[in-house]
C-alpha cells in the first residue's frame, strides 16, 4: 500500500519542518505549507488524504481553509492541531474531522493511525507539463 499523502500547515517554519519530518518517519508522504493559500493549493492539487492544520495562521484564515478543503473534497481528513483549546468548537464547526491539542504528538500519531485504515483510495496525480 502506498503511503498516504499529507499536508502539514504551520506558520512557524521550525514547527513545520519538525512535524513534517516526524510524519515522514510515521510513514506518510508529506508536504508543508506556512499559509492557508498554499495549504489549500497543496491539499487539492496533490489529492491529499490528510491535512494537519495549525489554527494560528497569519490573517486568521485557517478556519476558512478548512471549510474550503472540506467543501472541495469531503474525503480529505482535516485535523486541527492547535495549542488553543478554546478553538476546538470553531474548528469542528468549520468541518474539521478532529482536534488535537498541541503539543500532544502521541494523540496525533494515534489519531492518524486510526484514519490510516479508513482512507479513501485515490488515483495518482498526473503532472502536467508547464508551458
Amino acid at each position: 500500500m502506498a503511503p498516504q499523502r499529507m499536508v502539514v500547515v504551520d506558520d512557524d517554519p521550525d514547527n513545520l519542518d519538525s512535524l513534517c519530518e516526524l510524519v515522514r518517519l510515521w510513514g506518510y508522504e508529506v508536504a508543508g505549507a506556512t499559509d492557508g493559500k498554499r495549504a489549500l493549493t497543496l491539499a487539492l492539487a496533490r489529492r491529499t488524504d490528510i491535512v494537519v492544520m495549525d489554527l494560528a495562521l497569519p490573517g486568521g484564515d485557517a478556519l476558512d481553509v478548512i471549510r474550503r478543503i472540506k467543501s472541495a473534497d469531503d474525503d480529505i481528513v482535516v485535523v486541527a492541531f492547535s495549542g488553543w483549546h478554546h478553538l476546538e468548537a470553531a474548528a469542528r464547526a468549520a468541518a474539521a474531522d478532529a482536534f488535537v491539542l498541541k503539543p500532544d504528538l502521541d494523540a496525533l500519531e494515534q489519531l492518524l493511525e486510526h484514519h490510516r485504515g479508513q482512507a479513501v483510495p485515490r488515483e495518482p496525480v498526473v503532472a502536467k507539463k508547464a508551458n
